[in-house]
C-alpha cells in the first residue's frame, strides 16, 4: 500500500453513523453483512460488499486474499451479532483488535460470570438451567428472587424474575440456553467507556428507567438519562469499578457498554458489550458531554489517536424516553407536530399510523417510538421527556 492510499476498513454488520465517519476520513469500506439484515444505502457507498452468513466458510479466505493485496487497517463492528465474527476476522487477518476469546466471554453471560468468579472479582451465583426443576434447585441453593435469561441474549428478550419457588416455570423454547443468576437489588445504570491499550476512560454514566409497573416485563428499558442523577461518591465508585472490571475481563481497546446495579454492597456488573450502547445512548453522551464515541472509535482504530478534551456542549444533560401505549390497533395519533422543534427536543420519532398494531411491550424490539431531549440538568431533561410523552396522544382500539 502506498503512503497516501486510503485506509481499508472492514465493517461487520453495517451502521450508517460509523460508515459516514469512515468515509469522511477518506477510508474505503468493505461491508460484511447478512442478506436479511443489510442496509442497501450502505451497500451503495461501500467499495465492496459481502452479503453472507457470518459463519460462511468462504468469507475469511476471501478477506485474506484481499488483505494480501491491499491490507486492512481495522475490522469494526457495532452490532451485537457481528461482534464475535468481527473479532474472528480480525484475528485471521492479523489486524489489531480484541481477541475472539475476550469478545466471546462478553457475548456469553455464563462465561463472563465464570471468568469473574475465577478472577476473584465477582461471586454472583450463576448456572445454566434447562427447566423449572433446575431453576428451583438454583433458588433453593442461592435464594430468591432468581433471574433467568438467555445465555447469549440481548434487548431484555425472554428475561424472567421468579420471586419464589411457587412462581417458577420453564422458560420459552428458544435457540439458546438459559442461565439463572441471583437477583441484584438496587438502581440500574450503564457505564459508557473507551479504552486505548488498556487505559480505560469512562465517558459517561447513564441512568436507566425500566418498565417496573409491568409485572410481566419489568426489565424492559423505557428511558435513559446522561449524566445519571447520582452523587459524586456513587459516580466515583462506578467509575473505579468499571475501570477495574474492563481490565479483568480483558477489554483493552475500543468502546464498551457495561450494565450494572448499584447494590447496597456496591456496584455489581450485570453484563458488558464491546460496542456502544443502544437506545441512542451515544447521542445522549455526545449531547451531554461532547464526547463522540464513534469518532473516538474511528480515530483510535485508524490513526491511534486517543480521545482528547471534548468539544463543549450547550446542554449539560440529555435524556430519552420511549412511548409505551397499551396493546391494540391504532385509531389516531395526535400532538406529534406540536413538539417538533420544541426547545430542548432534539428528536421525536413516532412512526405509528392509523391501523398499526401495537404489541405488548416485552423487549426492546416491541417499543414504538421515542423522544430525545436536552437540558441544563438531568432532572430538566427527564421532565421535558415526560411533557412530550404526556402531550402526544396515541388512541388505541
Amino acid at each position: 500500500m502506498k503512503v497516501n492510499d486510503p485506509k481499508q476498513v472492514i465493517v461487520v454488520g453495517g451502521g450508517p453513523g460509523l460508515c459516514d465517519r469512515l468515509r469522511s476520513l477518506g477510508a474505503e469500506i468493505t461491508l460484511v453483512d447478512t442478506r436479511a439484515g443489510h442496509d442497501d444505502a450502505l451497500v451503495a457507498i461501500a467499495r465492496r460488499t459481502f452479503l453472507v452468513d457470518y459463519d460462511d466458510p468462504s468469507l475469511v479466505p476471501l478477506l485474506q486474499a484481499l488483505h494480501h493485496e491491499s491490507p486492512f487497517s481495522a475490522v469494526l463492528c457495532l452490532t451485537e451479532q457481528g461482534l464475535l465474527p468481527a473479532a474472528r476476522i480480525g484475528e485471521a487477518l492479523g489486524v489489531p483488535g480484541l481477541s475472539p476469546e475476550v469478545v466471546g466471554r462478553t457475548r456469553d453471560k455464563f462465561a463472563m460470570r465464570s471468568w469473574l468468579r475465577d478472577a476473584a472479582f465477582s461471586a454472583v451465583p450463576c448456572a445454566v438451567v434447562r427447566d423449572a426443576a433446575d431453576i428451583r434447585k438454583f433458588g433453593d441453593e442461592h435464594g430468591y428472587p432468581v433471574i433467568v435469561k438467555p445465555r447469549h441474549g440481548k434487548g431484555s428478550e425472554h428475561v424472567s424474575c421468579f420471586r419464589d419457588a411457587a412462581a417458577v416455570s420453564t422458560p420459552a423454547d428458544i435457540a439458546d440456553e438459559y442461565i439463572a443468576e441471583a437477583f441484584l437489588p438496587g438502581p440500574e445504570f450503564s457505564v459508557e467507556a473507551f479504552s486505548c491499550a488498556g487505559d480505560h476512560q469512562v465517558m459517561a454514566i447513564t441512568g436507566k428507567f425500566t418498565q417496573d409497573t409491568d409485572p410481566e416485563n419489568p426489565f424492559v428499558e423505557v428511558g435513559h438519562v446522561v449524566p445519571a442523577p447520582v452523587g459524586p461518591d456513587v459516580s466515583a465508585a462506578m467509575t473505579a469499578y468499571v475501570s477495574e472490571f474492563l481490565g479483568v475481563i480483558g477489554i483493552s481497546d475500543g468502546c464498551s457498554h457495561t450494565e450494572l446495579r448499584m447494590t447496597p454492597e456496591g456496584p455489581e456488573v450485570i453484563e458488558t458489550h464491546t460496542r456502544v450502547g443502544g437506545d441512542s445512548i451515544p447521542t445522549l453522551v455526545r449531547q451531554a458531554t461532547g464526547h463522540d464515541l464513534l469518532d473516538h472509535l474511528v480515530d483510535w482504530s485508524l490513526h491511534g489517536v486517543r480521545p482528547g478534551k471534548p468539544v463543549p456542549t450547550s446542554a449539560g444533560a440529555a435524556a430519552i424516553r420511549f412511548f409505551a401505549p397499551p396493546p391494540g390497533t391504532v385509531t389516531g395519533v395526535r400532538g406529534v407536530q406540536r413538539w417538533q422543534g420544541h426547545p430542548g427536543v432534539v428528536k421525536l420519532h413516532l412512526p405509528l399510523k392509523v391501523g398499526d398494531r401495537i404489541p405488548t411491550i416485552k423487549d426492546s424490539r416491541t417499543r414504538v417510538g421515542y423522544v430525545v431531549t436536552t437540558a441544563p440538568t438531568a432532572a430538566a431533561a427527564i421532565e421535558t421527556c415526560g411533557e412530550v410523552i404526556a402531550g402526544v396522544r396515541i388512541d388505541v382500539g
